[in-house]
């Protein structure tokens, strides 16, 4: 059986491969969108959306039970549960259907190295890689 280590919402994730991984998320360009992916590293590495049988998207302990089966499935001893939106901080943006301000503070959410400038896609640059 596949033991699960459950991880604060902002440990780092594990550094060493092989490792499976169920994380969710904000979107990166749609501050309203909450993603749960599962992740498998190593020598055939592979991610999906956590999406049940019947095509909807899974709760966040039911992703984790899948990718668990999952993990067992492919002899990986450990997975890796994290909630990036279980923090304080997180929640009040869940409540604020998005809104990631605080204290009438921007959110920084930069990446110089892409190019990328503000908290979503429409305070980036037209040379950021995308299409407006």
């Amino acid at each position: 059986m596949t033991d699960i280590i459950r991880l604060d919402p902002h440990d780092p994730l594990p550094e060493a491969t092989p490792y499976a991984l169920v994380i969710r998320r904000f979107g990166e360009d749609d501050p309203n969108a909450v993603i749960t992916e599962i992740d498998f590293t190593g020598p055939d590495p592979t991610m999906a959306v956590a999406i049940g049988a019947g095509g909807q998207s899974l709760d966040w302990e039911g992703a984790v039970q899948a990718a668990r089966k999952e993990a067992a499935h492919r002899g990986y001893p450990t997975l890796y549960a994290v909630d990036r939106t279980a923090g304080a901080r997180e929640q009040a943006i869940i409540h604020r259907h998005g809104d990631h301000s605080t204290h009438d503070d921007a959110l920084a959410d930069t990446d110089e190295e892409d190019g990328e400038a503000g908290t979503t896609i429409f305070d980036r640059g037209h040379d950021a890689g995308f299409m407006r």
